[in-house]
């Protein structure tokens, strides 16, 4: 698939070098990598980003034999610092700008998948007026102010699949946590100046901790050096791939959702490491887990979602 890619980009861009469609994946800035790095310097390791190559086999060398999910959680982490693919216009660019920087190659495109994609329809017919001198297209197909904007539609209706991925899981997440109480382990995946991420592998679900007591008072302060959450005695730290344990419910309070939408979000209360103020206490933790849960299986969700859409308002 990737040589079919590789060279039918060469092909297109070779009979139209101001209007190929082709797709690259600029090389991230190394700045980008710093808090990463920064948080696997105290394990002894080190991401080597002047290459994908070398990033590559870095990655393969970010194991801790203690933690079998410890490279997948640097993984994901890792590709969060580089930028996203687009597709453009090669008439827009100059050649060293075409590099796709994840795949390693100097020119690329996306050929292989037309029944799911327009871009791949719109390189099949600027291949097909490549290798049929007599072969009919529209005149936009070699404009390159029409191949531009339609890379820049592209681009855009790809963010928008995105952003709709994004929001089915996070409904059919709200409605399978619906009732229910969720004791879990997960992993500090980024820092805020008011919280942090956690991300909890046994559900794939990732949510915030927000670091403020009940009068809104910041009950952990920022160290920006360290990149790290820190109690005010300095007994407590939070940073980077740190183990926490959560509790995971869906919040159902007006302050943070609309009772009159569909949408709910993940409340994440922290367990462990105790931090008075923030974490619960035992007598909290009893109460949560003594609340009857309401099961819902697979199968329900997805036919309330599919079938009573107008019932998902009130759940």
């Amino acid at each position: 698939m990737l040589l079919a890619n590789i060279s039918v980009a060469r092909k297109i861009y070779e009979h139209f070098p101001d209007a190929a469609m082709l797709r690259r994946h600029p090389e991230p800035l190394a700045q980008s990598f710093d808090s990463l790095q920064q948080a696997l310097k105290p394990l002894n390791i080190q991401l080597e980003t002047g290459s994908s190559l070398a990033l590559a086999q870095s990655l393969d060398r970010a194991v801790l034999p203690d933690d079998p999910y410890f490279n997948n959680l640097v993984r994901i982490l890792t590709t969060r610092c580089m930028m996203q693919a687009q597709y453009f216009c090669s008439g827009t660019l100059t050649p060293d700008e075409f590099r796709h920087y994840g795949l390693a190659t100097e020119i690329y495109t996306h050929f292989t998948s037309p029944i799911r994609r327009y871009a791949d329809v719109m390189v099949h017919r600027l291949l097909h007026a490549a290798v049929d001198r007599d072969a009919g297209y529209a005149s936009e197909l070699t404009n390159k102010v029409a191949m531009a904007e339609q890379s820049d539609v592209l681009n855009h209706r790809h963010r928008m699949a995105q952003q709709a991925g994004r929001a089915s899981v996070e409904l059919y997440t709200s409605l399978f946590f619906k009732g229910k109480t969720v004791d879990e382990e997960g992993y500090v995946t980024q820092v805020l100046q008011n919280g942090f991420s956690v991300l909890i592998p046994s559900y794939g679900v990732e949510g915030i901790v927000y670091t403020t007591s009940k009068g809104d008072t910041p009950v952990l302060e920022y160290d920006k050096a360290a990149h790290s959450l820190v109690s005010s005695d300095a007994s407590v730290s939070i940073g980077l791939f740190q183990h926490v344990r959560v509790v995971l419910q869906v919040d159902d309070s007006p302050v943070s959702a609309n009772v009159g939408s569909m949408r709910r979000k993940l409340l994440l209360q922290l367990v462990e490491p105790h931090v008075p103020g923030l974490s619960l206490t035992e007598t909290e933790l009893s109460a949560i887990r003594a609340t009857k849960p309401t099961q819902r299986s697979e199968a329900q969700i997805i036919e309330l979602v599919t079938t009573h859409p107008e019932q998902v308002q009130s759940i």
